[in-house]
């Protein structure tokens, strides 16, 4: 497909997605249009098809109308999928990356100072490739869409905004859009483009937590040379845990160790609210799940061991993250445990520095003030958020006494072993419990069947350690 520029489409004829992210306070929009009215715009907007759907640049469509621009430049692509426009958007909109330094051969060259001109990728200039992930997500949309992105240089030829950009146009041998900066106006110019303008704000996503079943591992699968294991099991659980002690998978997903656990003799339970079966969400199970669990805290009282492998990762915000983990503390006996894996942020952000790519890593991530990145998968948003060493101690110790954080931050997982849990207030460990136990589901439906569990629980918790 070949992407169309348009040096002055009308702004009237723009019509925004219904996706947008990006969050712009007042102070930052002002600088938005300050920026504007002094350089006018050096950056096209990117638009979808023939009907003026805008993909990218929502927040400077709004400033160039408030202080009265009528036309601006853009790229118009075309067939874009609903995952690739949200891709656009990120990446449009973060990935301004100038880690591979790249410079133009400017010689005999038709751009001037404040013009657009595609240049031939052979003027494309850079000694090594030195942020492979970003690029090659670039890459991939070059080769789905055409050339989708611009790049800024100063008059000698160095580009100053986006020279990633231009590495993937080198590489994938396409010309590559340049708008050039005149020399007196570049260093306040610049000044102006390391703003941040906004941030990553997901909320009004409005993602569902029956969502995060697309975030779950096919655990215990595939051939033995390649079989997909849990390192917080592998690592952790299984060289300590006790054939007799009474143990829950909490978020099991797929049940996969959980099942293979009971058939060797262990006292293993499971729940996972959104349990799936061929594809499928399958209710009953849950609520199977809720009365075999209820059964034994009615017959045995509170857990030995609680299991939370890669849950916290996979909640939708921080509420339900605090749900969780009160949860959890609700179910553990005074004197028990919980083992818990999640994802590094630390790892997550030093993707975007590796020299190399492997097509069998991590996805990038565009995070948010609480760390929280939102993918698009089968169709809807899933969240993920991420943790340091710190911020994963901070959390736990609001819940149990003892907080031993496992596993280093270079790497994928974090992990923590927990016990002794708090006494927390009765209204706050109830309201949890009750939202765990009886999920929202699609037609936002609910099973209701979880109120005998919630009343051993809570009767449990009263009898073995109080409330505050």
């Amino acid at each position: 497909m070949k992407a169309e520029f348009i040096p002055n489409y009308p702004l009237a004829q723009l019509k925004p997605a219904d996706y947008n992210p990006r969050h712009l306070d007042e102070e930052k929009f002002v600088l938005l249009q300050e920026s504007l009215r002094k350089f006018g715009v050096i950056k096209p907007v990117i638009i979808n098809g023939e009907n003026g759907i805008l993909t990218a640049g929502h927040q400077r469509t709004r400033a160039m109308k408030a202080i009265g621009l009528t036309h601006c430049p853009a790229i118009r692509l075309q067939g874009i999928t609903r995952t690739d426009e949200i891709r656009f958007n990120l990446f449009h909109n973060s990935i301004e990356t100038n880690k591979t330094p790249v410079t133009l051969n400017l010689d005999d060259c038709e751009l001037e100072p404040e013009t657009y001109c595609y240049l031939e990728h052979e003027r494309i200039q850079f000694k090594r490739n030195a942020n492979a992930l970003i690029i090659n997500g670039m890459s991939g949309l070059i080769m789905r869409y055409g050339g989708w992105g611009s790049v800024v240089c100063d008059e000698e030829g160095r580009i100053l905004l986006n020279s990633d950009y231009a590495v993937a146009c080198k590489q994938l041998r396409v010309p590559c859009l340049v708008y050039m900066i005149p020399r007196e106006q570049e260093e306040e110019m610049m000044r102006y483009l390391s703003i941040d303008y906004g941030q990553y704000y997901y909320d009004a996503l409005g993602v569902k937590s029956y969502n995060q079943l697309h975030c779950q591992m096919h655990r215990l699968q595939g051939k033995k040379s390649r079989l997909i294991t849990s390192s917080l099991y592998e690592n952790y659980v299984l060289p300590t845990l006790q054939k007799n002690e009474r143990t829950v998978d909490f978020g099991a997903g797929r049940c996969a160790y959980a099942n293979m656990l009971m058939k060797q003799g262990y006292k293993m339970l499971a729940y996972e609210p959104h349990f799936q079966q061929k594809g499928t969400l399958n209710i009953r199970e849950v609520v199977r799940m809720i009365k075999v669990l209820r059964e034994d805290i009615r017959k045995h009282g509170l857990m030995d061991v609680v299991v939370l492998d890669s849950v916290l990762n996979s909640v939708v915000n921080s509420q339900y993250e605090h749900a969780v983990l009160t949860t959890c503390n609700a179910l553990l006996k005074q004197d028990g445990r919980i083992y818990i894996g999640t994802r590094s942020l630390p790892f997550t952000e030093r993707l975007k520095t590796f020299k190399t790519y492997n097509s069998h890593g991590r996805d990038i991530q565009f995070l948010d003030k609480e760390n929280f990145g939102a993918t698009y998968r089968s169709g809807v948003w899933t969240m993920q958020h991420f943790h340091t060493h710190d911020s994963l101690r901070n959390l736990l110790l609001e819940y149990f006494e003892n907080v031993e954080i496992k596993g280093r931050e270079s790497e994928v997982q974090l992990y923590a072993i927990a016990s002794h849990p708090r006494k927390l207030p009765r209204g706050k460990v109830e309201e949890a419990i009750n939202v765990e136990f009886n999920m929202e589901y699609p037609g936002n439906y609910h099973h209701n069947m979880h109120g005998e569990l919630v009343a051993e629980i809570m009767q449990s918790i009263e009898q073995e350690r109080g409330f505050l």
